[in-house]
């Protein structure tokens, strides 16, 4: 069994993880292999073509890949295809870390969202006394990771990188609590990195990404969320230089909406409550559309425009 800590929970895994903090802690969540078959469940609440929801279990499933049955934000039970020794089946473990695992935060009532997030620590700690961070969330491929690891080899500690875990304090202010201390890169994306930095490490390429280790200063403690931004990818021959504009009270909901688990997957079951968490974040966060050329021409202009933001 292999012990690991991310999102603030204790977890073990019959299953090695590559790139997590190790654990110590009574599990709060088990990861174990064992028989999977949702052709034996009955009237399913939500169900799409990989995927159904019935009572307090999400079933995940793809093809030459695996099953998954995820219960209660517990017990993860994985079938993989084929023996997990095997090259081919290692790329059930992207999915293990990214969908599996923000299904099963979904269930413990955090509000997840697909992003990345560095930490500020540097420059802004709340009166709370934790440090502050900022989060980029968008569509797939518009640089959510490619924009936290630039920040990265600039000096800002990784929070999150893919599953942005949310939680309000006492006061209603969000909590990020952080994930694994790697980023996933395409492999274009990281050899531009690659070629400006010596700090950045391969651990495995896995599902056509490379898992980079990003552990320079990275802290398990939770961090207030200061902005969110929504990228927007623009090419250098546009003309258009990286910068940040303000979106109206109902675009940044809409946005926060679509890029949450709980949109697609878990439909009218947990629609109401995460409808509530989204306005709770847009009431308490400011959001800013932040259209950004993945550059290293322009990386400062990058890093400039969102320390000039802040202040």
């Amino acid at each position: 069994m292999f012990h690991y800590k991310a999102f603030g929970l204790e977890i073990s895994s019959e299953i090695e993880l590559p790139g997590m903090i190790e654990g110590s802690g009574v599990p709060d969540v088990k990861i174990i292999q064992g028989e999977v078959d949702q052709s034996l469940v009955t009237g399913a609440e939500v169900e799409g073509p990989n995927y159904l929801v019935t009572g307090q279990d999400v079933y995940l499933w793809w093809d030459e890949i695996g099953k998954v049955r995820i219960s209660k934000g517990e017990l993860v039970t994985v079938e993989p295809a084929s023996d997990l020794e095997s090259a081919d089946e290692l790329n059930l473990i992207p999915f293990i870390l990214g969908p599996v695992m923000a299904l099963m935060l979904h269930q413990r009532g955090f509000l997840v969202l697909h992003g990345s997030a560095v930490n500020l620590s540097h420059d802004i700690v709340q009166s709370n006394g934790f440090p502050s961070a900022v989060a980029f969330i968008g569509h797939r491929g518009n640089g959510k990771s490619t924009t936290a690891i630039h920040l990265y080899v600039e000096g800002y500690p990784l929070v999150a990188d893919d599953i942005l875990a949310i939680k309000f304090s006492e006061d209603g202010k969000p909590v990020v609590f952080p994930g694994y201390p790697h980023v996933r890169l395409s492999d274009e994306a990281y050899h531009q990195v690659k070629r400006h930095t010596d700090i950045l490490t391969p651990i495995r390429t896995l599902a056509g990404k490379v898992f980079c280790d990003a552990s320079h200063e990275f802290s398990l403690e939770p961090v207030n969320l200061e902005r969110i931004y929504v990228i927007e990818k623009v090419q250098p021959d546009d003309g258009i230089k990286t910068g940040i504009y303000v979106l109206k009270s109902q675009e940044t909901l809409i946005d926060l909406i679509r890029h949450s688990v709980a949109n697609r997957i878990f439909q009218h079951t947990t629609q109401k409550d995460n409808l509530i968490n989204c306005s709770q974040l847009v009431n308490n966060v400011k959001i800013k559309r932040l259209e950004v050329v993945h550059s290293f021409d322009d990386i400062h202009d990058l890093v400039s425009a969102i320390e000039a933001d802040l202040e």
